[in-house]
């Protein structure tokens, strides 16, 4: 039984392109890498994980992806954003709004949906490592793995300003700094390609956007790594509104969500759980799963 693995960061809209980067889970639970980010558009991003499943006769195909994947609210946020907003708005970061006004982006014809309806659409991550797209965002994986950097008032430190495309914020060392915590998380897994153009893009002194996206999508994937690690994780959010899965790193993150629950008048035990995969040889009829997973206690 092997588990193709996919970090997609996508662009959200037809017309851009985002990155994608995929590793295989094997039988023996160790990993093999499918090599560094690719740049791709929507339709690019779907032949690649075509082409991966036939190449490696994947069992089920788990793909973390970076863009809402339920979107039922018409305007405004979805309470998902509004709950890890407000840890984002904490370290200096903005949270965009996920929205079916957004035409291009969540409307009817917008290409995440064909995307979603091609690969087993928004999984459930609470049910284990089935065929599926979830949820993620990389700037709220950074907040979970301690990937801030100081600040001189904010006890949780504040977001790396790495995106090169924002010129006036844009920082090389935050660039460098995320780039060194990416690229031992994946050198320590023996994926060496991933980590050797994570370590290349690291001593880009002018670093482009498409350099960004697959340092996002690698991201994505290091969150892929983690389930299927069996790690624990936390799915913030729900089935019915969307939510945002991310590694449990930190007991700070989950205790600021647990407050901003509160505070909103959500129950934290039905807005914040524990997920935890457990992987398998032959554990079940398609030989992928045995789920662990119950609402988060702190």
């Amino acid at each position: 039984m092997s588990t193709l693995l996919v970090g997609f960061d996508s662009a959200w809209t037809a017309h851009n392109s985002g990155a994608i980067v995929g590793v295989m889970h094997r039988d023996d639970r160790t990993f093999q890498d499918l090599g560094p980010p690719l740049v791709v558009n929507y339709a690019d991003a779907e032949q690649v994980v075509r082409n991966w499943q036939v190449e490696w006769n994947s069992t089920a195909t788990v793909q973390l992806l970076d863009q809402p994947t339920i979107v039922k609210n018409i305007a405004g946020q979805r309470p998902v954003e509004n709950l890890a907003g407000c840890s984002v708005g904490l370290r200096c970061g903005g949270m965009q709004p996920g929205n079916r006004s957004r035409v291009e982006m969540f409307g009817d014809g917008a290409p995440v949906w064909r995307y979603l309806e091609q690969f087993g659409g928004p999984a459930n991550p609470l049910v284990g490592p089935v065929t599926g797209v979830i949820e993620t965002y990389p700037v709220l994986t950074m907040i979970a793995l301690g990937w801030t950097r100081p600040h001189c008032t904010r006890a949780g430190g504040r977001l790396p300003k790495y995106n090169p495309a924002r010129k006036k914020t844009f920082s090389i060392e935050d660039w460098q700094h995320v780039c060194l915590c990416a690229s031992k998380e994946f050198s320590d897994r023996g994926l060496r390609r991933i980590a050797q153009w994570i370590e290349e893009a690291c001593e880009k002194p002018k670093p482009r956007k498409s350099d960004q996206d697959g340092l996002d999508a690698c991201i994505c994937l290091l969150v892929a790594l983690n389930l299927a690690e069996g790690k624990d994780c936390i799915m913030v959010g729900n089935l019915e509104t969307g939510y945002i899965v991310v590694p449990h790193g930190s007991a700070q993150l989950v205790e600021e969500l647990e407050i901003r629950c509160r505070k909103t008048g959500r129950n934290p035990g039905e807005w914040i759980q524990k997920v935890r995969w457990k992987m398998e040889t032959s554990a079940s009829e398609n030989g992928l799963h045995s789920p662990d997973s119950s609402e988060w206690s702190g």
